[in-house]
């Protein structure tokens, strides 16, 4: 088992949850891309601009209301904001009418499964095969922070991580393998599909199936066995040796 587990982190960490103490999830998408090397990298959910301004090729971000008070410009030729909903952003077809395959994705938008798994399979269908799509917010460290309603002030997840759990169940075709990096895990999914399986076409059904279920009921531990846990550390090491073609 790759976490310990302790009565407590800084008061809000839950007993028999993950402690996500590896390296912060931003410098792993920045080694990601160093080891990726890619020309267009894609983000959904950019507000502040923080990780955007990190990255140092082509990108596009897209948030419904950016907030941006990063540096967010870099030496690369292009730099797209679409302030828009993700789903109006793939409506568009953009990326397709440009002849863009981003080889690197990002996925941090609205932290309500059904719009997590919505944006991956858009990405997976418009990105290049070789390419990687990484999720925030796939370990939480307690169970309140998994409530589909964000009580400011504290942190965060969503219920993301029953997108994690819906791709291991229906698409065994996928790797994916999640990160523990701090402070509420990476999920990386390579073996892209543009296909992915008619899951855009079940999106109803699996609203319906996994909705009602909370993290409590199901069990952390039954989730967490269920995963590919892999260190910081181990996942670049596997990247390096192993980066898509």
């Amino acid at each position: 088992m790759l976490f310990k587990t302790r009565a407590k982190t800084e008061g809000l960490h839950q007993q028999g949850y993950p402690v996500n103490d590896g390296t912060p999830y931003l410098e792993v998408l920045d080694a990601a891309e160093r080891l990726l090397k890619p020309d267009w990298y894609l983000e959904i959910g950019s507000r502040s601009g923080t990780s955007l301004a990190r990255r140092t090729c082509n990108y596009i971000g897209v948030d419904p209301e950016f907030n941006i008070v990063s540096k967010v410009f870099n030496r690369a030729a292009q730099m797209h904001f679409m302030q828009m909903t993700s789903d109006a952003f793939f409506d568009s077809a953009f990326l397709e009418r440009l002849g863009i395959r981003p080889r690197m994705a990002f996925v941090d938008g609205m932290h309500h499964f059904e719009f997590a798994l919505r944006d991956f399979l858009n990405c997976e269908r418009t990105m290049d095969a070789g390419g990687l799509v990484f999720l925030h917010d796939v370990l939480p460290f307690n169970a309140a922070m998994t409530s589909r309603k964000y009580e400011p002030g504290t942190p965060w997840t969503g219920d993301v991580w029953k997108t994690i759990l819906i791709l291991v169940e229906a698409r065994p075709d996928l790797q994916i393998d999640v990160i523990t990096a701090a402070k509420t895990g990476l999920a990386c999914i390579r073996g892209l599909k543009a296909d992915n399986g008619g899951l855009l076409e079940s999106l109803d059904g699996l609203m319906a199936e996994y909705g009602p279920l909370e993290i409590e009921a199901f069990g952390i531990q039954t989730y967490l066995a269920k995963l590919n846990l892999v260190s910081p550390e181990k996942f670049l090491q596997s990247l390096s040796s192993n980066v898509p073609g």
